[in-house]
């Protein structure tokens, strides 16, 4: 299955020692939702807290209890400059890629690089009454809402996408274009309407996160990720890396592990 990686904690300290973070995954919501995660400060003390929000192609519902907002949201590319004022206290759905407009009826690219209002896509959602809620409460209600959007609708096959490619990535999009039978205007239509991306974004993104997943599983070899993800040598692999994570993979596993890191070539600078 195709579970992307977020991890604020790892790329930046002031992050770690502020907020802590959390997912948690919700069985009867897994047909369009990934996870809840959770935001809640670790310490009172105020600071405007880098929060980097890895490119995932997923578009997420955000419930923040400092703005006293909920959006929608969804990045195409890696965001370097978002920030969080601390003490932070944030929940939100990660929505499956394809999920959004499945339930919603919106084109993905209308919540991708932007913010949308509960309220433009819900008119009776009572944004009011939810604040009013201690955050606890508040938290149970939102998975109960997420439950009554999901009611009788079915995940179809743009929903399931991401799984499949993750489980067998393409070397090119015209793979893509063989596999789904569309042509290639057709695929550039449909992607910008269920994901909000290009199929040649998607892709990227879909081999950057298992790139992110072999790195930090800790069981990684050169060989794993250059032929997995077919890197043709490993600067490309290293740039690709870098401009997605803002970090090149030795770095990443440096953070990740404390120092305790594993010595490839392949994770060289």
């Amino acid at each position: 299955m195709y579970y992307p990686i977020q991890i604020p904690y790892i790329l930046n300290k002031q992050f770690a020692e502020s907020v802590k973070y959390t997912e948690e995954i919700i069985t009867n919501l897994q047909d369009f939702v990934l996870c809840i995660w959770e935001m809640q400060p670790l310490t009172e003390k105020e600071a405007l807290v880098e929060n980097i929000i890895i490119a995932d192609g997923c578009i997420d519902l955000i419930a923040d209890f400092g703005e006293k907002q909920i959006i929608y949201c969804g990045m195409r590319k890696t965001d370097f400059n978002s920030k969080i004022n601390s003490p932070a206290y944030l929940f939100g759905a990660r929505f499956k890629p394809g999920a959004f407009y499945a339930i919603t009826n919106v084109h993905a690219t209308e919540a991708m690089d932007t913010f949308i209002q509960i309220n433009k896509i819900d008119a009776n959602f009572d944004i009011d009454s939810f604040f009013r809620l201690p955050f606890n409460e508040a938290k149970i209600f939102f998975k109960n809402y997420l439950g009554t959007l999901a009611y009788n609708k079915k995940p179809n096959m743009f929903i399931s996408l991401f799984d499949k490619l993750s489980n067998n990535i393409p070397d090119s999009v015209s793979e893509i274009y063989k596999l789904l039978n569309y042509s290639p205007m057709q695929c550039q239509r449909l992607f910008k309407k269920h994901f909000g991306l290009t199929p040649q974004m998607a892709l990227c993104i879909i081999r950057f996160q298992k790139c992110l997943e072999i790195i930090i599983s800790g069981n990684a070899s050169p060989n794993d990720v250059l032929s997995v993800l077919n890197f043709h040598d490993q600067s490309h692999f290293i740039n690709d890396f870098k401009k997605n994570i803002g970090v090149t993979p030795l770095e990443l596993v440096k953070k990740y592990t404390n120092g305790e890191f594993l010595q490839y070539n392949c994770f060289s600078l």
